[in-house]
């Protein structure tokens, strides 16, 4: 019995915990090393570092109808809001599409910008001055190589811009898409290429045959015509027609528009 005490006081003094019974350790008590999840992505593309292509989309949210009277003082324009349409944004992606590898960001403008933009830099100023004086003060806040104006724009006839139209005496109804891109240089904001968005060949045939109003258009039933403009924003037959107008036109627009240019 002496040895067996002995035995027992010796293990106690050894032992780190003085001999008391002491729990199991619980399996979250090691902690593995700390991972960022692998699945997790960013929403859209990341828009940081040097800027090759700063795109500044003027499609907005705008959405022109237009009833069109016999006489041409007759016309009736009406602006409304198609903001859940994501226009702009869908003009960044096609930038994006058109130019694989490069770094192409949007740059932001507030609608205050944008009106003052609209006001000429000087007494002869055109839209082509404003447009340029625009672009040189946004170009301020993000420093990029060549920079991608997408604007709305006229065709040949009285349509102008997003919207739908409506020609009198049961005429028909046409749903277009009408805009221009211009590129300019980044350093010395020279305009490097111009052209209209279109679907087709710029050819008097094609202009004949298919492309009636001088940009991007399709026919509609009258019975898509809002009568109420407001309630524009909630048909999905203009919203999917818009904007696969657009991305047919910028899609057929832009790769040569981007292609660099031996100097």
């Amino acid at each position: 019995m002496k040895l067996l005490a002995a035995a027992l006081v010796s293990y106690a003094l050894l032992s780190p915990t003085g001999g008391q019974m002491q729990p199991a350790p619980k399996p979250d008590m090691v902690k593995p090393a700390v991972r960022k999840p692998a699945g997790v992505k960013p929403s859209g593309p990341v828009e940081s570092g040097p800027c090759q292509i700063g795109v500044i989309p003027i499609a907005g949210d705008l959405f022109m109808v237009e009833k069109f009277g016999p006489l041409k003082f007759l016309d009736r324009y009406v602006r409304t809001s198609v903001a859940a349409w994501a226009l702009d944004e869908l003009v960044v992606s096609r930038v994006r599409a058109a130019a694989p590898g490069i770094s192409v960001q949007r740059i932001p403008y507030t609608p205050q910008e944008l009106a003052a933009g609209r006001r000429p830099p000087s007494f002869f100023g055109g839209y082509d001055e404003n447009l340029l004086a625009f672009t040189r003060r946004l170009a301020a806040r993000v420093r990029c190589d060549r920079y991608v104006v997408v604007h709305r724009h006229g065709g040949s006839q009285r349509e102008f811009g997003i919207g739908i139209s409506q020609y009198p005496l049961d005429g028909p109804v046409h749903l277009f898409a009408m805009m221009y891109v211009r590129v300019y240089d980044g350093a010395t904001f020279a305009l490097i290429s111009k052209a209209p968005a279109l679907m087709t060949d710029d050819t008097f045939t094609e202009r004949l045959m298919h492309n009636p109003l001088g940009g991007p258009s399709m026919q509609v039933d009258r019975a898509m015509f809002p009568e109420k403009p407001a309630n524009a924003v909630n048909n999905p037959v203009l919203r999917d027609g818009v904007r696969m107008m657009l991305t047919k036109s910028l899609d057929k627009t832009l790769p040569g528009l981007l292609q660099r240019r031996p100097r």
